[in-house]
């Protein structure tokens, strides 16, 4: 997220960002600003023929980028719609833009936390740092690259160097202090920003005019923000002091919400990827990571995401039609459907590109969505967050008498008065200043209640979500240990009310104290 400030300005992902600098690296795109100079962008590329099986559009310029990638070249003869396209590309296609994730985190992200866990970093400010500094100076070892930069600092010191941040590293058999250590590698970062080794650096002294990337760092240590939950205060581009907030999940908190909805939807922390039944509760087949149902439509939208990687050539092709008509009609029926179950256990557990389409859907139709209705409270706190999500999947995000938003809604019309608490995050509802923890216990009262008294028929059949409470208690309790702020564990209880505990390592139980 801040990396995407220096890099486009914002916090959003600008998968359609494409300029020619002149900085000596051809045109540079995307949300790690991937240059066809250096051959990153023809990696992307490449991905995208992966997942898609062509180049697309990209086509007529593949010889030419192709060439360009190995030659190191800033040439832009004979890609001149190269930007058209991939700015096309980039607001329309998910194929392309999942691309750009995988090449981000596969090129850049993966090598610095690596590097990370080498120098044995603790804080969020010191891994943040060398992500930036890769996704910059990239991640190699040549003189103006992260490694480099990484074995400059550290042969700066030759002696202990104590400090008072709570973490100390061991560089060259002595012991230093991370903030000391840190701060020593944005100097040394400062320097070659300013006076780059490498001829393709020097390009334009472009380098040089972007030293508010290891300034915004420097006031983020001066604040003493090393480890980052909820916001962090940071310079912008123009020097001025801003707040980033995280108004969703994010890192082992999401895992762990990932985790505790899995054990309600599929009995353990594992993701389910071919799990499929008829629940006999009107929606069909339930199947995948987050209950996709073929009488809901959700699960013809993952089939369809699924046919985007194959070409729509794939053992669901010849159900299609059925498919279409029950999603359209919001038919529980699974006549036409009989080898469906049989099919989506084969590909969930074998087929890398049908388990990628359920984790996009998953995230595109109830966990994003469900942070924006969070973010428009104003939640702050893991718990709340997570209990989002996890309202989301079981009620949907949809605005019927039941749904997510419907929840909310009825929520915070229950007050009409400040009502405090001791939580430290205060939200604004109707006026007043509601306590979070307060707000979210109303929310799970007006939940339980709509589990157990449904107002919609197609969620009343079966009697099916009365039997479902467990999903209230454990986040009660939870609640009642004050557990608000998921950093490394959290403890909660399984649905049938047995502890459990949650680490972030490994997404699985852990023994209980």
């Amino acid at each position: 997220m801040i990396t995407g400030i220096y890099e486009n300005g914002d916090t959003d992902p600008h998968y359609d960002y494409c300029q020619n600098l002149g900085d000596g690296r051809g045109y540079t795109a995307g949300i790690a600003g991937f240059c066809t100079g250096t051959g990153d962008a023809w990696q992307v590329i490449q991905e995208y023929k992966n997942l898609t099986g062509s180049y697309g559009e990209f086509q007529p310029m593949a010889t030419y980028l192709e060439k360009y990638a190995n030659d190191g070249s800033d040439s832009t003869t004979g890609i001149k719609s190269y930007c058209s396209v991939w700015k096309s590309l980039g607001e329309t296609d998910t194929n392309f833009q999942l691309a750009q994730d995988n090449m981000r985190d596969q090129m850049y992200y993966d090598p610095a936390e690596a590097a990370s866990n080498i120098l044995g970093l603790q804080f969020d400010v010191s891994q943040g740092q060398l992500f930036d500094t890769s996704i910059e100076h990239g991640p190699y070892d040549d003189p103006d690259g992260m490694l480099a930069l990484i074995n400059d600092t550290n042969n700066a010191f030759t002696s202990d160097q104590t400090g008072t941040s709570g973490s100390t590293l061991i560089i060259n058999g002595h012991q230093v202090d991370e903030i000391v250590w840190l701060t020593k590698f944005i100097e040394v970062r400062t320097n070659d920003l300013e006076h780059p080794l490498e001829a393709a650096d020097q390009g334009g002294n472009y380098w040089a005019q972007t030293t508010y990337r290891t300034k915004s760092y420097s006031y983020i240590i001066e604040q003493k923000e090393y480890t980052w939950t909820n916001s962090v205060n940071l310079l912008d581009n123009d020097g001025k002091e801003t707040t980033l907030v995280c108004a969703k999940l994010d890192g082992c908190a999401k895992t762990f919400a990932l985790a505790i909805t899995n054990v309600y939807e599929n009995g353990d922390t594992a993701f389910h990827f071919d799990y499929c039944e008829n629940l006999g509760d009107g929606r069909g087949y339930t199947s995948g990571i987050a209950g996709f149902c073929t009488g809901t439509g959700d699960a013809w939208e993952v089939i369809q995401q699924y046919h985007t990687f194959t070409g729509g050539n794939d053992a669901f092709t010849p159900m299609d039609s059925v498919l279409t008509k029950d999603a359209e009609n919001s038919d529980s029926s699974t006549k036409g459907l009989k080898s469906y179950c049989e099919v989506w256990g084969n590909l969930g557990n074998t087929d890398g590109r049908f388990r990628k389409a359920q984790t996009l859907l998953r995230d595109k139709l109830y966990f994003d969505p469900s942070q924006e209705y969070g973010d428009n409270v104003g939640l702050q706190l893991s718990i709340s967050q997570a209990q989002m999500y996890d309202a989301g999947i079981q009620h949907g995000t949809w605005t019927d008498k039941d749904g997510l938003p419907s929840l909310i809604d009825e929520t915070s019309a229950s007050f009409q008065n400040d009502s405090l608490g001791d939580s430290g995050s205060t939200l604004n509802i109707n006026g007043h200043q509601i306590d979070e923890i307060v707000w979210l216990q109303k929310f799970m009262d007006v939940r339980q209640d709509h589990l157990l008294h449904p107002q919609e028929p197609d969620n009343q059949k079966g009697n099916y979500w009365a039997q479902t409470l467990y999903r209230v208690r454990s986040y009660q309790y939870a609640i009642d240990q004050k557990e608000y702020m998921w950093t490394d564990s959290v403890s909660v209880l399984d649905n049938d009310g047995n502890l459990i505990c949650l680490k972030c390592e490994t997404p699985t139980t852990c023994p209980s104290q």
